[in-house]
């Protein structure tokens, strides 16, 4: 009988793992079985383990910046990853091998190219990631999501696939998710998340600018902290009731439905789940991001009128405040009806049109 195999291989960040459970989740309803390869930290395992997907895991981690013995070290797990990705790739017989970013994917593609198999990579960012422009000299396709991204790939075989959005996020009830949540009907929303990559100056402005505006202000507060701030956090939010402090939310599609304005950092992931839901913003992009590639996804979507960038050296709680202001005059003066239509993001088709199992 012919394998049903797809390995999906994903590196230990939020923003690298879900749009491969994106792609798994439409591999099989069409009645493939994907299998992840992933990085054996917490994020990466609690991600999983959520998802319900089959999973292996790989001792492998970021390349160091400098020659030193984290470098030799590195160097040493890559080989182990390489070996370990040729006998699984070997007793699994996939009908492909997908990268969705993060150097885990540099060795389990090598042993996939070498063993013969169809081998992809998916590059979420605007400005991507070395381990990808290295992988695409030699994997079969790339699939990008932003148009701008291809001035980067020497090998022109990319596609531009969009990014691939859970679908659930973009079906959720408001009317339920308000009652689930106990919020109430017709009142100001502000979403609050930071991610995975930190988001400490961004949780504390918040905090303090929201805090002071709900006194002020009809508005109520979903501030998503991360595990690292939530203590923080809700010492100063106390009994509060109009401000609802969470450490995570798996279920992101909840907080988008009751939401009228999100505030966040702007991995791919988020950027295209805004596009899609049609959602105001403001993006404080990760300061320390690779080659800035978060502030690059932000401004491909400025244009749209509805998305303000505030890097975060601005983030003050005065431009916080007023920048919360210009969104919400912006909302009630119909806004929405004046700013390009975007497809929502889910051309699972194209890509496993090219795959062609």
């Amino acid at each position: 009988m012919k394998s049903r195999n797809i390995i999906i291989v994903s590196s230990g960040t939020g923003g690298h793992i879900y749009p491969g459970v994106a792609l798994a989740e439409e591999f099989k309803n069409k009645g493939y079985n994907p299998i992840f390869f992933i990085n054996s930290n917490a994020t990466s395992l609690e991600i999983l383990k959520n998802s319900g997907f089959e999973y292996i895991t790989f001792n492998v981690s970021g390349m160091p910046r400098k020659i030193s013995f984290l470098f030799i070290m590195f160097l040493f797990k890559m080989k182990f990853a390489f070996f370990r990705a040729l006998k699984k790739i070997i007793k699994l017989n996939p009908l492909a091998v997908i990268g969705t970013g993060g150097y885990i994917a540099v060795p389990v593609l090598f042993a996939a190219k070498i063993l013969q198999k169809k081998t992809f990579i998916h590059e979420q960012n605007v400005v991507p990631g070395k381990a990808n422009i290295l992988l695409n000299k030699i994997t079969d396709r790339t699939f990008i999501s932003f148009r701008s991204s291809e001035k980067y790939f020497k090998n022109k075989n990319t596609i531009l696939s969009d990014y691939p959005i859970r679908r659930d996020i973009l079906s959720v009830s408001k009317a339920e998710m308000l009652q689930e949540l106990k919020l109430k009907k017709g009142v100001f929303t502000i979403l609050v998340f930071g991610g995975s990559l930190g988001a400490v100056k961004l949780n504390e402005i918040a905090c303090e600018t929201f805090l002071e505006l709900s006194f002020k202000s009809k508005i109520q507060v979903l501030h998503i902290t991360g595990s690292e701030n939530y203590i923080k956090i809700q010492e100063k939010v106390k009994d509060n009731p109009d401000y609802r402090v969470f450490v995570y939310m798996h279920d992101i599609g909840s907080a988008y439905a009751v939401s009228d304005i999100v505030i966040c950092r702007s991995g791919a992931g988020t950027v295209f789940e805004l596009r899609a839901l049609d959602k105001p913003a403001i993006l404080v992009p990760y300061p320390y991001a690779t080659d800035d590639h978060q502030y690059w996804n932000a401004k491909e979507i400025e244009r749209d009128g509805k998305v303000i960038i505030m890097e975060e050296k601005n983030l003050t709680k005065e431009n916080l405040c007023k920048a919360v202001y210009v969104l919400r005059e912006n909302i009630k003066n119909n806004m929405s009806e004046n700013i390009t239509k975007f497809p929502r993001g889910l051309m699972f088709e194209e890509i496993i049109k090219c795959i062609k199992f």
